[in-house]
């Protein structure tokens, strides 16, 4: 018998950035997303992707593995490493993995993955993780255990399978689902080529921070950190908005903060 799992992939219609900057965040989730199959198996764990249209194989004992390297599917070693430090006495198991979200458009494949592996191993030994302990556990995953410059907007976004509007302290944020007043149909588009977001990360931080390190124009740093405040400020508006069924005032904090 197999457990079938699915996490969808999300979008930030207001607040990118502001989960490692302060402010606020409103995400939808996809119809989109990453699916993996778990059934039991013999000595250790295996894992069969069809992930970015190509067949990947690997296998970790079952306490997991950290492994840095660029392999895709490190974040299964990786996610049972994390199970195994909470406590978990994970079971042998074969993941099969599925996908229609694209990698490195910024929908969060690899929140969305790292939540099925995290989920599917803790089913399979018995146990149930709510939403929002399953998000912590995938960021500690990649930013943790694997150095991902990654924050904790993806996985509570992918988790929660709903509209989330996001408020962070000090990068973290309780889980607050939406129930949006009003139906709408958003469009969202794809750029052809994935995207550099470890030197979009790196940039947009060096400038917030005003890096002592770099020669930076003080006005391209002042705007930065005006430009994440107007995305977090928005980000509170659009929220309001969309608990209203308001899609006029939605559209007009996207408007504002693009």
């Amino acid at each position: 018998m197999s457990n079938i799992i699915r996490y969808p992939g999300r979008a930030c219609l207001l607040g990118e950035h502001c989960d490692w900057a302060g402010g606020s965040s409103l995400t939808v989730p996809l119809p989109l997303g990453v699916q993996v199959e778990v059934e039991a198996g013999l000595s250790d764990i295996r894992a069969q992707s069809e992930l970015h249209g190509r067949l990947l194989e690997g296998s970790w004992p079952v306490k997991g593995l950290v492994n840095t390297s660029t392999d895709p599917l490190r974040l299964v070693g990786a996610a049972a490493h994390c199970l195994t430090e909470q406590g978990l006495r994970l079971q042998p198991c074969l993941l099969r993995y599925t996908s229609t979200l694209p990698a490195g458009r910024g929908f969060s494949s690899s929140a969305a993955f790292c939540l099925a592996t995290l989920d599917g191993l803790a089913r399979a030994a018995g146990h149930h993780l709510e939403a929002a302990q399953l998000a912590e556990l995938a960021y500690q995953t990649e930013h943790g255990l694997l150095g991902i410059a990654c924050g904790r907007l993806d996985p509570l976004a992918c988790a929660a399978g709903t509209p989330v509007f996001l408020r962070w302290t000090n990068g973290k944020a309780p889980l607050t689902r939406i129930r949006p007043g009003a139906s709408a149909i958003l469009l969202i588009g794809s750029f052809s080529q994935p995207r550099n977001t470890h030197r979009i990360l790196t940039t947009l931080q060096e400038h917030f921070d005003g890096s002592p390190h770099r020669a930076l124009s003080a006005a391209a740093c002042q705007a930065t950190r005006h430009a994440i405040q107007v995305f977090g400020t928005q980000a509170k508006m659009g929220a309001l908005a969309m608990e209203q069924g308001d899609l006029e005032r939605l559209g007009e904090s996207m408007n504002a903060a693009q």
